[in-house]
C-alpha cells in the first residue's frame, strides 16, 4: 500500500501544479461551453490480478497538447469509405464499410478474413454520403448480446435502424437470421439522397443516441435549395436534422406513428424525461436535441459523460457543439437559422419566420470557417492510458483538407483549437477501442480505406 500512497501524493502534486498552468490563447472559440465543470478529475483503470485499481489523475486540459500524428494499424480495406469503428468491449475493432459490411480487426491489426456481417444486398450507395452508417454494441455485452445498425436502404429514401445479435456459436460472425427493423426514416418528399448523419452511440443514461441530418438537399450538388429549405432542423414534426434518444431495453413509453418514420412491432419505447414526450402530437417523442445540418460523428466522453456533437456547415462554419452530461435535453443547435455563430438571417431574410429569439439556441464551443477545411469529422475526447498529456483534449479531424485537430481549455473554461496537423489522407470516422486509445478511418477513390492509430506525444505515457 506504500506504493499506491506514493503514486497518489505524486498525482495530487502534479494537480497542484497543473493548476496554475496558464494557456496561451489560440483560435479560443466565441461561446464558452454551458454547464461544464473546468476541474473534473477523471480515472484511469490500472490492472492489478483480477482487480482494478482506480487512481485520480488531472486532466490535461490545461496543459499544451502533445503533438499528435497517425500510424498505420489495419491493412487497405476493400472499400472506398470506412464509416465507423467500434469496440464490443473486448480486444476487437469492428469496422464498417460504406457498401454495407462490417470487418474485424485484431489486436495486432490484422483482418479477419470473414466478414463480421454482410448486408451489402440492401445497402444503397447512390450517393458517397449513403451506405452502412452507423455501428454501436449493447452496452451490457456479450450478456446482452445485441448490436445495432444504420444504412440507408435500396430502392427506398430511408434511413433504417436495425438490430441483430452475434451467432450462438462464433463471436466473429453475426447472425443474419436475427436482423430486426428498429426504426425506419422516411425522406420520400425530399428527393435527396444525402445529410443522413446515421452515427449510434449509447450515453451514460443507458440510451440509445442517434444523429439524424436534416435530409438535404445540398447546394454543393448543384441544388437550387439551400438552408434546409423544409426547416426540419427546427420543426418538431420530423426526425431529420435531430439528435433522437430511445430506449432499446423497452422501459419507458410506446413510440407514437406520428412523424416521418414507421413504427414496427414496438421494438424500442421512449424515454420518459425525453424533453418532447408528451404523448400527443405533433412532437417527436424520439427527439432529444435538435437544429441540426448533419452531424457526422459524436461522441460521449467516457469520463464525464459530456455530449459532444460536430455538425458538418454548408458555406460559413464548421462546429463543435457540446452538451453537458445531466443536461435536460431540447436544446436547439441553430440550424437553418445559425450556421455556427453565423447568422444565415441576415444574407437570407426569407428564412426568418421560422427562427427562434437569440437566446433559445445553443451556440458552439468551437467552430471554424472553410478556409479551415470544409467538412468536419468528428471524434473523441482522448481517455486512453497510453497518452498521458493527451487526456481531456478533444481529437477530431476534418475530411477536405485531412487534417487532425485538438481543442483543449483554458482557465476560463474556454475551447480552443490547441494543435492541427496534416496527415495526408481523407479522414472519414473516429473510433475508440475498449480501454479509450484512439483510431481512425479513412476514405480512398481507390477501395483502400484503412484504420490508423491516434499516437501522441514521441513515446507511450507521454
Amino acid at each position: 500500500m506504500a506504493v499506491f500512497k506514493k503514486l497518489i501524493l505524486l498525482f495530487l502534486t502534479i494537480a497542484v501544479l497543473g493548476a496554475v498552468v496558464v494557456m496561451a490563447q489560440d483560435d479560443v472559440a466565441r461561446v464558452a461551453p454551458t454547464g461544464s465543470n473546468p476541474l473534473y478529475l477523471p480515472v484511469i483503470t490500472i490492472p492489478f490480478g483480477e482487480a482494478h485499481i482506480y487512481l485520480p489523475v488531472v486532466t490535461s486540459a490545461y496543459l499544451t497538447a502533445p503533438p499528435i500524428s497517425i500510424v498505420p494499424f489495419s491493412p487497405p480495406i476493400n472499400t472506398d469509405t470506412i464509416t465507423d469503428i467500434a469496440s464490443a468491449g473486448d480486444e476487437r475493432l469492428f469496422v464498417t464499410a460504406r457498401q454495407g459490411i462490417i470487418h474485424i480487426i485484431q489486436p495486432d491489426g490484422q483482418l479477419l478474413p470473414t466478414p463480421f456481417l454482410d448486408i451489402s444486398d440492401v445497402v444503397t450507395i447512390q450517393n458517397w454520403e449513403q451506405g452502412l452508417l452507423g455501428l454501436v454494441f449493447h452496452p451490457n455485452y456479450p450478456a446482452t448480446p445485441y448490436f445495432f445498425v444504420s444504412y440507408t436502404r435500396k430502392f427506398t429514401n430511408q434511413i433504417y435502424i436495425e438490430r441483430f445479435t452475434v451467432s450462438p456459436t462464433d463471436p466473429n460472425v453475426a447472425s443474419r437470421a436475427s436482423q430486426t427493423l428498429i426504426m425506419r426514416i422516411d425522406k420520400t418528399e425530399l428527393l435527396s439522397l444525402v445529410h443522413n448523419g446515421g452515427d449510434l452511440s449509447f450515453g451514460p443514461d443507458g440510451y440509445l443516441y442517434i444523429g439524424i441530418g436534416d435530409g438535404g438537399p445540398d447546394p454543393h450538388y448543384g441544388s437550387p435549395d439551400v438552408h434546409d429549405p423544409a426547416n426540419n432542423g427546427h420543426r418538431l414534426d420530423t426526425l431529420l436534422g435531430k439528435m433522437l434518444r430511445i430506449d432499446v431495453n423497452g422501459t419507458g413509453l410506446l413510440p407514437q406513428d406520428n412523424c416521418n418514420n414507421e413504427i414496427v412491432n414496438f421494438h424500442y419505447t421512449i424515454p420518459p424525461d425525453n424533453p418532447f414526450a408528451d404523448g400527443a402530437g405533433p412532437n417527436c417523442d424520439e427527439i432529444w436535441a435538435r437544429g441540426l445540418r448533419n452531424p457526422w460523428r459524436f461522441s460521449f466522453d467516457r469520463t464525464t459523460g459530456q455530449l459532444f456533437i460536430a455538425d458538418v456547415g454548408e458555406w460559413e462554419r464548421e462546429e463543435v457543439n457540446l452538451e453537458p452530461a445531466g443536461s435536460a435535453g431540447g436544446r436547439n443547435y441553430g440550424w437553418r437559422c445559425w450556421e455556427g455563430t453565423f447568422d444565415q438571417r441576415n444574407p437570407h431574410p426569407e428564412i426568418a419566420g421560422g427562427c427562434l429569439p437569440q437566446a433559445q439556441y445553443t451556440f458552439p464551443i468551437y467552430e471554424y470557417d472553410q478556409s479551415g477545411g470544409c467538412s468536419i469529422v468528428g471524434g473523441f475526447v482522448y481517455n486512453g492510458r497510453m497518452y498521458g498529456a493527451l487526456r481531456g483534449h478533444y481529437v477530431f479531424g476534418d475530411f477536405c483538407n485531412g487534417t487532425l485537430k485538438v481543442l483543449s481549455r483554458n482557465p476560463e473554461n474556454e475551447w480552443y483549437k490547441a494543435q492541427e496537423v496534416g496527415v495526408g489522407v481523407f479522414i472519414s470516422t473516429f473510433g475508440e477501442d475498449a480501454v479509450g486509445e484512439l483510431y481512425m478511418g479513412t476514405w480512398n477513390p481507390a477501395n483502400q480505406a484503412r484504420v490508423y492509430r491516434v499516437v501522441a506525444g514521441n513515446s507511450p505515457n507521454q
